[in-house]
């Protein structure tokens, strides 16, 4: 069955741990409540892109939005600049077609991953689809955004099948299993369905966005923009670890992978702000670097920082509003089907004058 707009996926339809894609339109309610819709906004850490591509939806004009990790970028970036158009829309449906319809084939997917956090099947599909994507790309049969945007599609069709529950840093050992045993949920029910590529959902171009693969606290300067709005990590959880697959199957270098996990070198991907004595001295050195008028931070109850603590960092800034919310979060270990509550903490600061 030909692909069509209705199988697409946005940014955010993946499983990603402190994706705001649940919590998007609230944030954005109180940006724009308390600061009208922006004429520029930085969304520094963002992840999957929820809060950016909200931000375009409500209207802001200028968007950029910053990573430091390439899977989240490319995907992002591959949304926002692919063609819009009928005629530029049908030749991207017909690639992925093309690239569903390839012979499976055994490569650095299959002999990296295959068993662990996918099935074989998939991996030789996906070896399949990258090795092509590559080629398009080096052949100059595609230009830099429609590559990125095929590099998107397959990223999400890969964490779609992947044998986790929202990171990599582990695979579930049950890949061969039931997906539930006993009220377990052991595996994702989807790990077994063939890999197949679907398209990135079209976004709208009333603004203009700039996604931007960089460390917010060391990177290239940034924009003075209306408002900022930061969304860190909260623990020890290193992002480069829960997702070291998708990195890896981004940048497409085939590094050498190690240990159970099968991870590759990420030393300058680690984050000081999962890092207990970093954290704050690194959002001191973001906050430095940051020039907007109105500046929101996202936190959580459980994250290393202390709510007083950040409030008291972002005193400089004028008086601070912290709007709290109620936010139910897997717990006890991926695996078991049972829900906590945490507090999502929104801190709003203006600037004086």
């Amino acid at each position: 069955m030909p692909l069509t707009t209705e199988a697409a996926l946005a940014p955010f339809n993946r499983k990603y741990l402190g994706s705001k894609r649940l919590l998007r339109k609230r944030i954005a309610d109180r940006i724009v409540e308390a600061a009208g819709v922006p004429e520029s906004f930085l969304d520094g850490f963002c992840g999957t892109g929820a809060v950016s591509l909200e931000m375009l939806a409500r209207g802001a004009g200028r968007v950029t939005a910053v990573d430091s990790l390439r899977s989240n970028c490319v995907v992002l970036r591959g949304a926002c600049g692919a063609p819009a158009d009928p005629a530029g829309r049908a030749r991207l449906l017909g690639l992925l077609e093309a690239l569903n319809g390839l012979e499976p084939r055994e490569g650095y997917i299959t002999e990296s991953y295959a068993g662990t956090y996918f099935t074989a099947a998939n991996c030789r599909r996906m070896d399949a689809a990258r090795e092509a994507i590559e080629q398009l790309g080096a052949e100059g049969a595609v230009g830099t955004a429609e590559h990125e945007w095929l590099i998107g599609c397959f990223l999400l069709a890969a964490d779609r099948v992947a044998n986790t529950l929202g990171q990599y840093d582990a695979y579930l050992k049950h890949l061969d299993a039931e997906s539930t045993v006993g009220g377990r949920h052991v595996r994702d029910g989807r790990v077994t369905d063939a890999f197949a590529l679907r398209p990135l959902a079209a976004v709208a171009r009333g603004g203009e966005v700039t996604v931007v693969e960089a460390d917010l606290a060391a990177g290239p300067g940034l924009p003075a923009v209306d408002v900022a709005y930061l969304d860190p990590p909260y623990n020890g959880r290193q992002y480069c670890d829960n997702y070291h697959v998708l990195e890896n199957l981004a940048r497409w270098r085939r590094p050498e992978l190690h240990g159970r996990t099968r991870k590759f070198d990420r030393t300058g991907l680690r984050s000081p702000f999962s890092k207990r004595r970093e954290a704050a001295a690194a959002f001191a050195a973001v906050l430095a670097r940051v020039d907007a008028r109105h500046l929101f931070v996202s936190y959580g109850s459980e994250g290393i920082l202390a709510r007083e603590e950040i409030s008291a960092m972002l005193a400089g800034w004028g008086a601070v509003t912290v709007h709290e919310e109620a936010y139910p979060v897997f717990g006890n270990g991926a695996g078991v089907s049972r829900r906590r509550q945490v507090t999502e903490l929104l801190f709003h600061a203006a600037r004086r004058g």
